[in-house]
């Protein structure tokens, strides 16, 4: 790994690296041990949990309601699900939380149940075990609470599935959702299709059309009682383009996390300017979102001082928009003639 990412930065002073599809724990590890020297970042930790962040942000906003308010079940505890628990943990502490406040709102389930302190667990997972006085009057069946007894007893309001599992997102653990909030927000993130925890439309009509859905995978909209419900997709190329843009044209020394998390409010005021009805906007309007998302996080860079490139420095967020738009690759390709079939 070392070796790699030398020779890499050596050759290319000036590359952003970014990791994806590394198994969890190496993928953590990687990442630690990697960040504060190079600029990079992990997409399936970090960029998934940018773009869940915005989400469920969009979501609280349809609702009316703020994300400290709400109480989070995250299904999966990989890569993704770790990710989406620190960007909600820091997302809450934004609004006026403590880490403790905001990380007893945050319940991370792993394939074994709720991770709980003194339960075994890989290491990387031990940040968001809850301390075992948050189950005290609780009422579970086995040694860890599951998905429907964690939300029934936490009364979770949103739930968000990077579990991989598909169909674990039941009409039960669904109707316990509505049973908590009028409003739910499930987004079932796992992707490909055969993977995603629910089929956006059974969450609409087991939640009487209620549900705030978006998912992973790209869903046609819902039709239920004469409206039309889209379902927005929760995709990380709305955040990975913008970031990686972001950190080359700064030259910011590393990829911080207040980087991060501004791609994650970049996506989410895009999307409450342009689309205030939607949860994501449509993945068709990538192009406009991407320079948007990488002057903010240029704009955070200069902030944090890491920044290195003298052409950005004291530039506003117009000027910089302008600069990454000057810099934003136009695919052109040379006029062509299908070859006659034969």
């Amino acid at each position: 790994g070392g070796r790699f990412m030398h020779a890499v930065f050596s050759r290319w002073p000036d590359v952003v690296v970014q990791f994806e599809d590394f198994e969890s724990q190496k993928a953590i590890k990687l990442l630690d041990k990697y960040r504060g020297k190079y600029r990079c970042f992990n997409d399936d930790i970090q960029g998934t949990g940018a773009v869940a962040l915005a989400g469920v942000l969009s979501a609280c906003r349809l609702k009316g309601e703020r994300l400290s308010d709400q109480v989070v079940g995250v299904y999966g505890a990989g890569a993704g699900g770790i990710g989406v628990a620190w960007a909600l943990v820091e997302g809450m502490k934004r609004e006026g939380l403590s880490e403790e406040e905001a990380k007893a709102r945050v319940l991370v389930l792993d394939s074994k149940g709720l991770l709980v302190e003194g339960r075994s667990m890989e290491d990387y997972k031990r940040p968001y075990a809850q301390r075992p006085e948050r189950l005290w009057g609780w009422r579970f069946a086995g040694e860890y609470p599951n998905l429907l007894e964690t939300i029934t007893n936490a009364r979770a309001t949103v739930l968000l599935g990077l579990s991989g599992q598909a169909g674990s997102f039941t009409e039960p653990v669904v109707r316990a959702m509505l049973a908590n909030t009028p409003r739910p927000v499930i987004f079932p993130l796992s992707n490909p299709t055969s993977a995603t925890e629910a089929l956006p439309d059974d969450l609409v009509y087991w939640t009487e059309g209620r549900a705030l859905v978006a998912a992973g995978s790209p869903f046609p909209p819902v039709g239920f009682k004469g409206r039309t419900v889209p379902i927005g997709q929760g995709n990380n190329a709305f955040v990975f383009p913008g970031l990686g843009l972001g950190a080359v044209l700064s030259r910011a020394r590393e990829v911080t996390d207040g980087m991060v998390l501004e791609a994650a409010y970049a996506l989410y005021d895009y999307t409450r300017e342009h689309f205030p009805e939607r949860i994501y906007p449509p993945v068709g309007r990538l192009r406009e979102v991407s320079p948007y998302v990488a002057a903010r996080v240029m704009q955070r860079a200069l902030e944090e001082g890491v920044a290195e490139e003298a052409r950005v420095q004291g530039l506003t967020l117009e000027a910089l928009l302008d600069f990454v738009k000057s810099r934003f690759w136009e695919p052109r390709y040379l006029p062509y003639r299908p070859a006659p079939v034969i």
